[in-house]
């Protein structure tokens, strides 16, 4: 045996099953990670390329956005495309319900320590890389006296000035929602909700319109065609960037974090590689980069924003609150068909 082996060496026969180790040595040091595209094509600069120099891991990365990598990890869950998944956090509670993430927990990852509480889920689906929230977003020479809290859109002198998301546009009308019935009372109250969507009726002569196109209120607002409209944070620290009459109103009693977490899926082959970068987006350089480029709210609580973005990027965590994303996705049809019959038409 051992001859013969010598004598495939010798004539190369044997080059195909080296070749095979050297490949498969080579894709165990390179980490396959997504991201949503656009702004986030940023990710490469301040994480990867300091990643790679770091830990001598090729990483690459491939765009898809939280819907598309579901559906690839559900037809491809034995081998698996990717080894970080950036979903947002109701796909990552999907993923992790259907058996198809490795369950994490703080102690993976030491730069946790200082991150908010909610950085990693109980459930243990993944780590929040950022946190994007439901704000408003205002024309202040439109508004009048700076508007505060969320129930300043019931203003008179706001009919129809105000945009609001259409029920298809599920993600930014269902955090809207929340965020009334949040600023109301408690979430899961029945009577707190039939309160909120009683408000939010007595709210149709104000609006113009609801957009199901997230661009669409962006434009308006820039144009001065709408005074107000609730909208992600992000957007509207872009628009705000843009036009220096636009501000965004992140509203007294709080806003919903909705946070962009980084996943782990069952079967990838760099589990340890992946943990690692996961931490590594948590530290402080990284999280303070991303504020900057992607002007979404932090999940370390030691990151300082410059002071021309510091009202564009919320960095105080007492204004954000994190739903049960279990709770959520219990009522997030009920809402909506509500929202629909009672509000939109």
């Amino acid at each position: 045996m051992m001859l013969r082996r010598r004598h495939l060496l010798a004539t190369g026969l044997a080059a195909p099953l080296l070749g095979g180790a050297h490949a498969a040595s080579a894709q165990a040091t390179t980490l396959r990670v997504t991201h949503f595209g656009g702004p986030y094509q940023i990710l490469s600069e301040i994480a990867g390329q300091p990643f790679e120099a770091a830990k001598g891991a090729r990483v690459a990365y491939s765009v898809e956005i939280s819907p598309s990598a579901l559906t690839k990890l559900q037809t491809q869950k034995a081998s698996p495309p990717f080894d970080v998944v950036l979903f947002s956090r109701a796909y990552g509670l999907r993923a992790m319900n259907g058996g198809l993430l490795h369950k994490v927990s703080r102690s993976d990852f030491p730069e946790a320590a200082h991150a908010l509480p909610d950085t990693v889920p109980e459930a243990g689906w993944g780590a929040a890389m950022m946190i994007d929230s439901i704000d408003m977003m205002a024309r202040r020479d439109l508004v009048g006296e700076p508007m505060t809290s969320w129930f300043d859109l019931w203003r008179p002198a706001l009919r129809g000035k105000v945009m609001l998301p259409s029920a298809v546009n599920g993600a930014t009308a269902f955090g809207f929602i929340a965020c009334i019935v949040h600023a109301l009372g408690d979430m899961k109250s029945p009577a707190t909700a039939n309160e909120a969507f009683a408000r939010l009726k007595a709210l149709k002569p104000a609006v113009r319109g609801f957009y199901v196109d997230p661009i669409q209120p962006n434009q308006m607002i820039e144009r001065g065609d709408i005074a107000a409209a609730p909208q992600f944070a992000v957007r509207v620290a872009n628009s705000a960037r843009n036009t220096p009459e636009v501000v965004k109103v992140t509203p007294k009693e709080g806003v919903l974090a909705v946070p962009y977490d980084l996943c782990i899926p069952v079967n990838s082959p760099s589990i340890a590689l992946a943990k690692s970068y996961i931490d590594f987006l948590l530290t402080k350089p990284v999280q303070g980069a991303l504020a900057e480029k992607l002007l979404a709210s932090p999940v370390r609580t030691d990151v300082t924003v410059p002071p021309a973005l510091a009202p564009l990027v919320t960095t105080d965590p007492t204004r954000l609150f994190f739903q049960d994303e279990e709770f959520a996705a219990a009522k997030q049809r009920e809402w909506l068909d509500r929202y629909t019959r009672e509000v939109q038409n």
